[in-house]
Parts: C-alpha cells; sequence; structure tokens
C-alpha cells in the first residue's frame, strides 16, 4: 500500500480500520504481530506525502524511549527471582523468557503508538471532518464547532497576546499565570464569534447547503477498513 494510497483513504474508513485494529491488537500479546503493526505504521508514514519529517522524528524519539524503558524493565525485572536478586543488592540475570517479556512490553507500547501515529499524521482534518459528516452522519454544527476549534488554534494564541501587550501599554504589570489577558481574550473572542456567525447565516451557511468538499467511499477504503483489522487478526491466530 503506497504513501498516496494511504492519504487517499477515506478518513472515516480509517477511523473505522484504525479503531477496530487497535481494539483487536489489544487482545493479542505476542512481540511479532506488534512488530509487524509498527512496521506497516512505518511504512505508512514514511510514503506518505502528507508527513513532515521534523514532525515525525520530534514524536518518535520519545516514544522510541518510553518503549525501550518499558522493554528494559519488563526484560530485567519480570521474574521473582530478578527481584529477589534485586532486594539483596546483587546483580540480576535476566533469562530468555525475560528477554520475551521485555520484548512484549516495548513493542506493544510501540504499536499502540504507532497506530495513533499513522492515523493523525496521514490525515487531513479537514477531510476528517467532511468525511464525518457526509459519510458518519455528523451533525453539521458540530462538525463546524471542530472546524473552528482547529483554525482558530492561532487566532487565540494571537489574541492573548495582543490582550497580553495592550495591558502592558498601559504599565499594567502582567504575571505569567495571570487572567486578566485571559479575560480580555475571551471577551475578544466571544464578539468575535457572534460577528462571524452572522457573516455566515447572512451567506447562506446553513445545514441545508451543499459541501465543497465532497468525500464518497471506494473499494480501497472498504479494503482498508476490513483488511487492516483482519490482518491483525490473522496474525494474532498465526503467532498464537
Amino acid at each position: 500500500m503506497s504513501g498516496q494510497m494511504i492519504d487517499s483513504i477515506n478518513p472515516t474508513a480509517k477511523t473505522i480500520g484504525t479503531l477496530i485494529g487497535t481494539l483487536i491488537l489489544g487482545l493479542t500479546f505476542q512481540w511479532q504481530v506488534n512488530s509487524v503493526v509498527a512496521l506497516l505504521c512505518l511504512l505508512f508514514l514514511v510514503t506518505s506525502k502528507r508527513t513532515n519529517p521534523t514532525t515525525l522524528l520530534k514524536i518518535m524519539v520519545p516514544i522510541t524511549l518510553i518503549s525501550l524503558s518499558y522493554f528494559f524493565t519488563g526484560w530485567i525485572f519480570s521474574s521473582e527471582q530478578a527481584l529477589f536478586a534485586l532486594a539483596n543488592n546483587s546483580v540480576p540475570s535476566p533469562s530468555g523468557k525475560d528477554f520475551v517479556n521485555g520484548l512484549k512490553l516495548g513493542t506493544r507500547i510501540f504499536s499502540f503508538a504507532m497506530l495513533g501515529i499513522s492515523y493523525s499524521l496521514t490525515t487531513d482534518p479537514h477531510e476528517l471532518i467532511a468525511s464525518f459528516i457526509q459519510q458518519a452522519r455528523m451533525p453539521m454544527k458540530m462538525g463546524y464547532a471542530i472546524l473552528t476549534a482547529i483554525n482558530l488554534t492561532s487566532l487565540i494564541q494571537r489574541e492573548r497576546d495582543n490582550s497580553k501587550l495592550a495591558l502592558q501599554v498601559r504599565n499594567i504589570p502582567v504575571k505569567p499565570f495571570d487572567t486578566k489577558p485571559m479575560f480580555t481574550m475571551m471577551i475578544r473572542m466571544v464578539r468575535w464569534s457572534e460577528r462571524l456567525s452572522l457573516a455566515m447565516e447572512s451567506k447562506g451557511f446553513s445545514e441545508d447547503r451543499v459541501m465543497q468538499m465532497q468525500m464518497t467511499i471506494k473499494r480501497r477504503d472498504i479494503l482498508f477498513a476490513v483488511g487492516l483489522p483482519m490482518l491483525i487478526a490473522i496474525l494474532g491466530f498465526a503467532v498464537f
């Protein structure tokens, strides 16, 4: 499955496939299955045109460190003998069974994280909301609310900076966790949202309008929604 294909998968189908696949993965405890899922998700990320390499690197470093910490914890301190040796200030000697236990813990954390990362970095938020509205029958008002929250994040930060600057110009001290700029920002944002709502109503942005972004379900979308969970289930039964 190429990166172009993972980018073009319908977001609703991708959500269903990823969610069911995650639930099935939670029922398996084999490190081989976890490794295959993690590699598959890494393939999605590397070949996707939407993946920012810098963002991916910033996310992968802490996830890898956390997975390694779980691996060494499960490897060295998994058996009762190791805990007894640790209590007696001696060096524990992990066995092969302990090593496998560490692999299970480390790869389990890594595989779950990779599923979430591959989903978030290869899915466009606007296509996701449009697909939820059209295919998942999400209410239009809820979809607009989510899009507003996504698009206004930078505006909220800019309004907070402007409110803080306005207080400083009037020689009013502003502490790091002061509520004064937050209160001013909330007033401005409420007024701005009222003007935006009125402007949208005047231009016919109602629930009955036709959306410009039309999302459809194709055969490859159904294949992904069914194929990814089935692949994880087959791998789980095969290894078991």
